[in-house]
Parts: structure tokens; sequence; C-alpha cells
């Protein structure tokens, strides 16, 4: 037989129960109370639905395994069920049994499992004609059944039921207008209508949930030795032959830099100088001086401002060319070869040096005229520095813009960095004078060149080479820093080490994550994950402080992996 099965709510009452027996479709009805029985667990409520039940024609089972409501259903004659599908029973066959043992007998050995819906009917007559006529009176007049019972609950729960019947006589009499509360109809109407819209936001579009989890791995150091080719389609990236591209770059860089070099400019000294052309028997047809011949008189040095030709007296005697005494004498002006005072001498008949040893000198008048004016010059050492800085700056700059031209996806090879540099100039030369307030600077021009390969290929390479060595479930997270040492060229071929740093752990990815976290609660979740070997931590956030569970959309979950040391 088909039943309605009725749910006591912890705040309903004993006129909302008796309401519901009243309104059922079915004869046979199931209350089935709350954990905590409430409203129920008075005597004279229990006697009340049993009486609402019995004016409505009405058969009721209360399902239930507690003591004290089994004990409270019989002193009203109600029979009772363990669940929905066992087959209802007299309270006082259980009570009369636990009073045969003395001890508490109610377990499922005491109910068919068997639904049984003509057998609850039949009892529940039997409670109606024999038994409960029977039973009512000593129960009224008895505490044994239930220690909270007695006539006078009885004649109070009627008294209050008469009152509560006049109380609403006199109500009908006094109906409110329409008018009167149609303000708070339509604030109640639309603060509905808010609350519905917010709970479907709240509860269907606004949860998202973030998941984190922190994978421990292991560090390992990698290096091979590799090679490279030039020629397209030559390579073999997987077996460490890697196809290089080179870039160019030509800048003009310049350095500015101080001049400490020191320089007499002043006037030079001037002068006569006496010349004797000494002639032998061998030199008949004379000799001469180039212009620009040196002559020296201790520490200073003259030059001749003009050729001088010495010519073979005809006079001379065989004896005289043996003594040496036959001479041509010439004058030739001469200038200090530097610049200062000192060059201003004296009158001086000997201890001349000659640049030919044919001709002696002498002056016999003082040489005059030189001045002292010392200035800043550039030396030789200051543009040797300087060069050595302008190719060790220009060298980074050039390095930089080179890895700039092959881009982010290339792996540089820096120690394949080739640098050209140009014929450099400065400004002012070497030797010259640096005018006030002028900083001297040196400039050339110099060519870059280095050589690069497919950073993806090279990462290929070292996952390939690292997971041969690994466990099934372990994989690569993470290849550091890679790059090449050692770069050299052997003819036609390129050699180099291949070196970095790897990070290995557990196979844990993405898709399994969220397989095992859609539409679970957020302890769940975490208790889930962190099951997995290798998964140190997990971390999960909601969008909102209400959301206790995962979305099942999977757009609207994050998934961060982070790598541990």
């Amino acid at each position: 037989m088909n039943k309605d099965v009725v749910y006591i709510e912890p705040e309903d009452d004993i006129t909302d129960i008796i309401s519901r027996i009243k309104s059922a479709k079915q004869k046979l009805v199931a209350l089935v109370p709350p954990k905590k029985i409430g409203v129920l667990r008075s005597a004279v409520n229990t006697k009340l639905v049993a009486k609402a039940a019995k004016q409505a024609e009405k058969v009721v089972v209360i399902v239930t395994t507690d003591s004290s409501l089994i004990k409270l259903a019989a002193a009203a004659q109600i029979p009772v069920a363990k669940n929905l599908q066992s087959r209802p029973k007299l309270p006082s066959e259980i009570i009369e049994k636990e009073r045969e043992l003395g001890e508490q007998v109610i377990d499922e050995a005491d109910f068919d499992e068997e639904a049984d819906a003509e057998a609850a009917i039949a009892t529940a007559n039997k409670s109606d004609s024999g038994v409960s006529a029977k039973s009512e009176q000593p129960s009224r007049k008895s505490k044994s059944a239930d220690q909270d019972i007695t006539s006078d609950d009885i004649e109070k729960d009627e008294e209050k039921d008469k009152k509560g019947k006049k109380d609403k006589k006199d109500k009908k009499g006094n109906i409110p207008t329409l008018e009167k509360y149609r303000k708070w109809i339509i604030i109640g109407a639309v603060t509905f209508v808010v609350l519905v819209v917010f709970l479907v936001w709240a509860f269907v579009f606004a949860p998202a949930a973030n998941i984190s989890v922190a994978i421990r791995t292991t560090s390992n150091n990698f290096s091979e030795n590799v090679s490279f080719v030039t020629k397209t389609g030559t390579d073999k990236p997987e077996e460490g032959v890697f196809l290089l591209e080179q870039q160019t770059v030509e800048k003009t860089n310049s350095v500015e830099f101080t001049a400490t070099g020191q320089k007499d400019i002043g006037e030079k000294a001037k002068g006569t100088l006496n010349l004797q052309g000494i002639f032998s028997s061998s030199d008949e047809d004379g000799f001469s001086l180039a212009a620009g011949s040196t002559f020296s008189y201790g520490s200073n040095s003259y030059t001749t401002d003009s050729a001088v030709s010495f010519s073979n007296p005809d006079t001379c005697t065989k004896n005289q060319y043996n003594s040496g005494g036959c001479i041509d004498a010439k004058t030739v002006s001469v200038t200090a070869t530097n610049s200062g005072e000192g060059g201003n001498i004296g009158a001086h008949e000997s201890g001349w040096s000659s640049p030919d040893s044919k001709v002696n000198a002498f002056n016999s008048s003082a040489f005059s005229g030189g001045t002292t004016k010392i200035v800043t010059v550039v030396s030789q050492s200051d543009f040797d520095n300087a060069k050595s800085k302008l190719e060790n700056e220009g060298k980074e700059d050039g390095k930089s813009e080179l890895e700039k031209k092959f881009g982010g996806d290339m792996l540089v090879i820096a120690s394949s960095l080739e640098v050209s540099t140009g014929t450099p100039t400065a400004t002012p030369g070497v030797d010259q004078e640096v005018g006030s307030g002028v900083t001297p600077k040196i400039q050339a021009t110099t060519t870059y060149k280095m050589f690069a390969v497919e950073k993806g290929k090279v990462e290929e390479f070292v996952k390939k080479k690292t997971e041969e060595k690994l466990a099934s479930d372990q994989k690569i997270y993470a290849i550091d820093s890679p790059f090449f040492e050692n770069f050299t060229k052997n003819n036609d071929t390129y050699t180099a080490k291949l070196k970095c740093s790897t990070k290995s752990g557990p196979k844990v990815n993405e898709e399994d994550i969220l397989e095992k976290s859609k539409g679970k609660k957020v302890g769940e979740v975490q208790s889930i994950l962190k099951s997995i070997n290798g998964v140190s931590s997990v971390n999960v956030k909601t969008s909102f402080p209400w959301v206790s569970f995962v979305p099942d959309d999977p757009n609207k979950i994050t998934i961060e992996l982070k790598v541990e040391e």
C-alpha cells in the first residue's frame, strides 16, 4: 500500500504536524522525526497526533529507534517502525518485551526487513478498536510509560485547544484589508526577488577556485659534449649536433680619456755654425752634407737649415793632404732640435760632435732665441690605454646588441664572440697639444660576430638525455640556465660542452589534478591531492567565503603547479 511520508523539521510545532496529517492523500502516513525529537518529546503532543489521525481516518506510524519516543508512542498507542521499509509494530509489544527481559531490547532483530503495508493498517486498526480504548485510561492515571504524563496535562491541553479555537473565531471577525499591507507586500516581494537573484549568482555563477599544488623536485647537473654545423639540413639535434646561426653588428665606439704628456712648444734657438771640410788625396771630387744634418754640443742638438757642399782646393799639396791641412771652410745656419732656453749657448771653438768625420764644427758666436713653453699633449701611452678601454667597453655593447638581434628563442654562445676593431684615431693626435677645456677622445669602428642555436632544440636534447636515466614515474620539470663553454673551431668543425641544471620529480599534470578536483569539497580536494606521491602541499582558494566546493566547470578552475627546490 502507498504511503505519505511527513518529515518533521526541528522548528515545526504540533499544529503543523496535525495539519500535514489531515492533508495527506494516502491513508497510511509515516512520521519521520528529526534527530532531536523536539515537538514529539511531549506526551500530550503524541496523544494529540493520535487523536487527529483517528478523526481524519488516517493510520499514523512513527519511524524511529529512539527508546524515549517509543515509550511516548506506546502511551498514545501509535505504531512504530525502524525505517520506512520495516514492518510497523505496536510499541506496547516492544515495551512488554523489555519488561520481560529487564533491559532495553531495540535493535534490527526486532523488526522484519520486508515492507508489509497491509500489516501496518491491520495493526493500526487493532490499536484504534481494542487496545487504544483499553489502554488509554490507565496511561492517563499511571506514570509508568512516561513520567511527564498526568491527567492535569491532558485537561490543560484540552483547555488550550478550546481557547485556541475561540481565539480563531474572534480573529475571523476582524479581517485586515489588503490596502493596509500593500506597501509591506511590495517590499517583501522585491526583497524576495533580490534574494533569489543573489542566491543564483552566489551559488551558480560566482563559484570559482584556484588550486595551487607544490611538487618536490631534485636538482641535477647536466654536462654533455656537443658539436655544431653551419649548413642547413645537416644538423641532428637529438644526437647533439646543432645548426649554428650567426649575427653581425658594426659599431662606431668612442672613449674619452685624460692626456698626461708634457711638451715644450717654445721657440727654438738659432745660430751660425762654422764648418771645415777636410780633404784627403782620395777626395779630389769633393763631398756634401744634406740639409737637416745634426750637430751636437753637450745635450743640445742642432740641425742644418740647408745643404752644404765642400770642394777640393786646387792648391792643396800632397803633404797638406797627409797632415789634414787641406781644408774647405763653410758656414751654415742651424736650428735647435728642441724648443727651450737650453738651446741658447755661447761661442765654443771645440766640443762639437759632427755627423761626418771629415767635417769639423765650431761656433764663433752665441746661439740665441730659444724660449720655454710647457703644454699638455697626448702621449703614446695615453693613446694605448684609451685604445684598450675602447675595445673592452665596446665588446659588452656589441654582445648586447647581438643578443637582441637573435631574439629570446635562441641560445647565444657567448664564447663564440669575435671582435674585429679598425684603426683607432685620437683627437687631438699623439704628441699634439690639448687645448684648455678640450677632452681627448679616441674612436674606432668595430665589427662583432657571434653564434647561437635554437633554445628549444637544446632543451629537447637535455630532456631526452636526462629522462633516459630517470624512473618511469619521474619527469623533467625545469631546465635552468643552459650554456656552452669551450666553444672551439677546428677546421670546419665546431665543438663545445653544454652545461645546465635540471629539476626532476613525480609525474603530476594539470589534467589529472582537474579530474580529481571537479565538483568536490575543498577539504576533500586537499586530501586527495596530498595523497599523490611527490606533492608536498595543496592550497585551494575559492572565490568567496561561502563557496566550499570546487566547481564542475573547468573554465572556473585555475591550477598552478609550483616546483620546489
